[in-house]
């Protein structure tokens, strides 16, 4: 100090980045390798990577949850924007994860599957009614599929259930527009209908208990 002087320290707030909760698992058959599996925090609106990898002799089918930020919920490597907090699903095929329709036709590239796959990506999965229906079918699909690769003699009486499906679907997936959306609407009545007549079923259970 050699003179007189004047200082002044400045201040400003100072607020933490936003951040948002991203849980990511995977069903049996890979994992998710990008950024791994668990819980993470990620700035909110950030742009994350996801990359999978199958188990051998298994493949990647979709990522299944709160998709609604994900670039591509079927392909392998895509991203997922985080604005606000998600639980994602990546979903595999194949062995010990095998589905109803793999197993009726002995391999996922059958020209029936790959229609039904078209069906269930433009007409399914572009609602919410339809993911909660194709979650359920991932849910619920390996333990009958894996009775159905057991016991070869039931997947002609399988394949004949499917046909209806599949036939459905060939039409749907080769409309116009307009007749896709018509169609979409339909398939959302049929939901909506199901859900309602379950819910009543269940309340008449409860009541007669």
């Amino acid at each position: 100090m050699n003179d007189s002087y004047s200082i002044t320290a400045n201040f400003e707030s100072w607020h933490a980045e936003p951040m948002a909760l991203l849980l990511i698992s995977s069903t049996s058959g890979g994992s998710v390798i990008a950024p791994g599996e668990g819980s993470f925090l990620f700035p909110l609106g950030g742009q994350v990577s996801l990359v999978v990898e199958p188990d051998e002799g298994c493949w990647f089918v979709r990522w299944s949850g709160d998709v609604g930020t994900v670039a591509n919920v079927t392909a392998a490597s895509t991203t997922i924007t985080v604005d606000s907090p998600y639980s994602i699903r990546a979903n595999f095929g194949g062995a010990g994860g095998c589905f109803i329709a793999t197993a009726a036709y002995g391999t996922p590239m059958a020209e029936e599957i790959q229609i039904l796959r078209e069906f269930r990506d433009e007409y399914l999965l572009s609602n919410p009614v339809g993911q909660a229906l194709v979650d359920l079918y991932y849910r619920f699909s390996p333990p009958i599929a894996e009775f159905i690769t057991e016991h070869p003699s039931l997947k002609p009486v399988v394949r004949a259930g499917l046909l209806p499906a599949v036939s459905m679907s060939i039409v749907a997936v080769n409309t116009t527009q307009v007749e896709k959306i018509a169609v979409m609407g339909f398939l959302v009545l049929i939901s909506v209908a199901v859900v309602i007549r379950a819910a009543r079923q269940r309340g008449k259970s409860q009541d007669c208990a």
